[in-house]
């Protein structure tokens, strides 16, 4: 890279280095904790909540409050302010209701006015109580460390390595493995989107896009932590998370080869026509290909000030949109799971399977199975209280193995006309989790335990 006025020399190696190392440190560095190893993003969690448990509750119960009028606001009133704010609540009638009752269901279980389904330790005490304000700890973190990860070069530096590997066992381009890894490391709509983009730009097939959005978006690293946390698996997580990326490319190598993947058509979006794929340049080996994309990603990026508004921006996006909207899909479920019969009647067909495999407790797992296609967090709060670890860590894989959970993967991509409609989602979540369960039953009891 030639050295400009705008770009003295080696600032971009500096831009690419230090925030890639910081970021690969918060998130990837196994230190010692209490009890076993974690990583430092743990820590700092573990240690907001530790000292500010009320502090965190009440900011919870602030955050839904105002993420609820300003839905209103922007969706049914004159929709004037703050450009962020307008940016990300401003929706549909469904989101603005989920916020809207995510701040209800907030606000009864804190205050303790609200009903006994709202306020039961089962419903709002896992929610609420559990889940929610260890998102919120998470979401301040992840909004100024992920950037760290996926705005300076670090992601374009390993998918390149990468890049000759995806070609060959998931016949497809060298830029899958980039967007594989956005998801990995920052979120799963995250690498959605990317692949939308991506496809929107016949850098993908229809096959090729269907194949990275439903394979590779998988639940990153800081969301990891929070499901091993939540299940009482932080102490094995290292083992869980490599699980978790072993299930991952087996259900990678298995799906795009059977259907409805093999279904869909080889044929670029109609009207583009760039198909060429530039991750590796003829006569770059892979180091050469992966520096020359993450200094280019670096001397593109962001400084500090820049930094620090992308945080900000991450941060309302994840507090204001997202977690209202998580409280009121998990709440539904979770009275449904505790006061209704429905999930009951649809995991009976499971129970005598689980029970076959010798699954501890699988009346009470057997509902995880099914749950996890409205939202990746809901086996593990149905999970969290079994006593066997075997069974809640099959249960906190299938959380993040799963994928295909319609209150964001799922309706994105539903939206995103890559030939894939509910039917299609539907078959690709019952495989895998047909393939993830056995493999992760094998895994804790060989392996892990």
């Amino acid at each position: 890279m030639t050295a400009t006025a705008e770009t003295p020399p080696g600032k971009p190696w500096a831009k690419f280095v230090i925030p890639s190392a910081l970021g690969a440190a918060l998130f990837l560095l196994p230190v010692p904790g209490p009890d076993t190893w974690t990583i430092p993003f743990g820590i700092l969690i573990d240690w907001v909540n530790g000292n500010f448990g009320t502090l965190v509750s009440w900011t919870l119960l602030v955050v839904t409050v105002v993420s609820a009028v300003a839905s209103l606001w922007f969706s049914y009133g004159p929709a004037t302010g703050p450009g962020t704010l307008r940016r990300h609540l401003r929706g549909s009638h469904v989101w603005t209701a989920l916020r809207v009752l995510g701040a209800v269901f907030t606000v009864l279980y804190i205050t303790g006015w609200g009903p006994g389904f709202v306020t039961s330790g089962a419903t709002g005490g896992t929610v609420v109580g559990t889940l929610m304000t260890n998102l919120l700890a998470l979401f301040a973190f992840a909004a100024f460390g992920l950037p760290l990860l996926c705005d300076y070069g670090f992601m374009e530096f390993v998918g390149a390595l990468l890049s000759k590997a995806f070609r060959f066992l998931f016949r497809l381009p060298g830029r899958s493995a980039i967007d594989g890894l956005a998801s990995w490391l920052g979120a799963a709509a995250l690498g959605v989107m990317l692949t939308i983009q991506q496809y929107d730009k016949g850098v993908y097939t229809t096959r090729e896009a269907a194949t990275v959005a439903t394979n590779f978006s998988i639940v990153s690293i800081p969301f990891c932590y929070v499901i091993a946390n939540l299940v009482g698996l932080a102490d094995v997580f290292f083992a869980y998370y490599g699980s978790v990326l072993l299930i991952g490319l087996v259900c990678a190598l298995i799906l795009p080869r059977i259907p409805p993947l093999s279904w869909l058509p080889d044929t670029y979006k109609e009207g583009t026509s760039d198909h060429v794929d530039h991750t590796v340049e003829p006569g770059e080996s892979l180091v050469q290909a992966g520096t020359r994309l993450a200094l280019d990603r670096a001397a593109k990026a962001p400084g500090f000030a820049g930094f620090l508004r992308s945080g900000v921006d991450n941060l309302v996006f994840m507090w204001l949109a997202l977690v209202p909207a998580t409280v009121a899909i998990a709440m539904l479920a979770l009275i449904a799971v505790e006061y209704t019969p429905i999930f009951e009647w649809l995991s009976a067909p499971f129970v005598p399977i689980l029970t076959w495999a010798g699954v501890e407790s699988a009346a009470e797992a057997a509902p995880s199975l099914v749950v996890g296609f409205a939202d990746m967090y809901l086996p593990a709060l149905i999970g969290e209280s079994i006593a066997s670890q075997e069974t809640r860590f099959l249960i906190a894989i299938l959380s993040v193995s799963q994928l295909i959970y319609m209150s964001e993967v799922g309706a994105i991509l539903l939206r995103a006309n890559l030939g894939l409609n509910l039917g299609h989602l539907a078959m690709i979540f019952v495989i895998r989790t047909i393939i993830a369960t056995p493999l992760a039953i094998f895994l804790a009891r060989v392996v892990v335990f």
